[in-house]
């Protein structure tokens, strides 16, 4: 017998084929290198049981297994009446000239569909029309962006725009990083939501009676930014600018008026 060469080589069928043990591989391997230059080797089952301390049924086993794999090929050569024991030859066909044939349902596609790359990982050849798609999709993507900038900045404008007696710096950043935040969260401001946020937070300064509105509502957005709330709510922590209490039309609360004359312990 040939000496096997130093190093075999072990095509990526073979070696990402789940189907095979790793000792079938390690067979496949030794098959490839013992094989020469006529491209089959032919060892013995013997050899491959010495070399593996495997019993015979074992190796049989191993090679019936590769065999219907479609990863070799077993070739009885001679035996015939007056001639010598027949020859075995094993020839590997991953990788080599000869084309493997479909391997059968249990066993992985070997490289004749792609070249050496596992079965799962072979991917299907490209459509004529690949170019195209690929163009239609970055256009497609685009086109979508553009749409949601678009509509970002609707949104922003229907908040800035949203008051009638206009908003002061501090409710302008207020209502900016509050779409900011709808917009990074599950549920970002549409342009309905929008209106909605600039009537909501007007209600809301009314309930309260405050004689900065403006400064109110901004507090109100910061209070939802604050908590990461996507509704508003009336201040839940006191607002010190609130609108003195209108005192009663009736005069009952009138302050009493002392005259010269008045008994001052009247008033005890």
């Amino acid at each position: 017998m040939e000496t096997p060469n130093f190093y075999a080589t072990l095509p990526a069928a073979v070696r990402y084929d789940k189907n095979l043990k790793p000792s079938e591989k390690l067979l496949y391997a030794e098959i490839v290198g013992l094989t020469n230059v006529k491209g089959y080797c032919y060892a013995s089952n013997a050899y491959f049981e010495r070399l593996y301390d495997a019993s015979t049924r074992t190796v049989q086993g191993w090679l019936k297994h590769l065999q219907d794999c479609g990863y070799i090929e077993i070739i009885q050569v001679g035996g015939g009446a007056g001639e010598q024991r027949a020859e075995r030859r094993i020839c590997p066909l991953v990788g080599m000239t000869i084309a493997p044939p479909t391997p059968a349902k249990i066993c992985a596609t070997p490289a004749e569909n792609c070249g050496g790359t596992p079965a799962k990982k072979c991917a299907d050849p490209p459509q004529k029309n690949a170019g195209r798609l690929l163009q239609d999709n970055i256009n497609t993507r685009e086109i979508n962006a553009g749409a949601r900038a678009r509509e970002n900045g609707d949104v922003l404008s229907i908040l800035l725009n949203g008051f009638p007696d206009g908003c002061g710096e501090r409710l302008r950043q207020a209502l900016k990083d509050f779409a900011a935040a709808r917009a990074a969260g599950k549920h970002p401001l549409t342009a309905r939501a929008a209106k909605l946020v600039c009537s909501t937070l007007q209600r809301l300064a009314d309930e309260a009676g405050v004689r900065d509105r403006s400064g109110y509502m901004a507090a109100v957005l910061e209070q939802s930014i604050l908590r990461g709330w996507e509704g508003l709510f009336a201040l839940k922590d006191d607002f010190t600018d609130r609108a003195p209490a209108v005192r009663p039309v009736n005069g009952q609360d009138r302050p009493r008026e002392i005259g010269p004359d008045t008994d001052i312990t009247d008033f005890l």
